[in-house]
């Protein structure tokens, strides 16, 4: 049986980018055409422009 931290590290592993406004992580899913799909956690799509994932005042690489 997997302890909590144990279980949280296999969700920053699975979803690595944190949207440090809202604080909800995601993992890609795919890009295409200068948009990223992104899936969140209880699986909701979202979608952005592929750029703006370089801004790191918003956005956390956690791995």
């Amino acid at each position: 049986m997997s302890t909590l931290t144990e279980l949280a590290q296999q969700i920053a592993q699975l979803y690595p980018l944190q949207d440090k406004r809202v604080g909800k992580r995601y993992r890609v899913v795919g890009e295409l055409a200068g948009m990223t799909e992104l899936e969140e956690i209880n699986g909701e799509p979202r979608y952005i422009q592929t750029l703006a994932l370089k801004d790191r005042q918003r956005w956390d690489l956690v791995v």
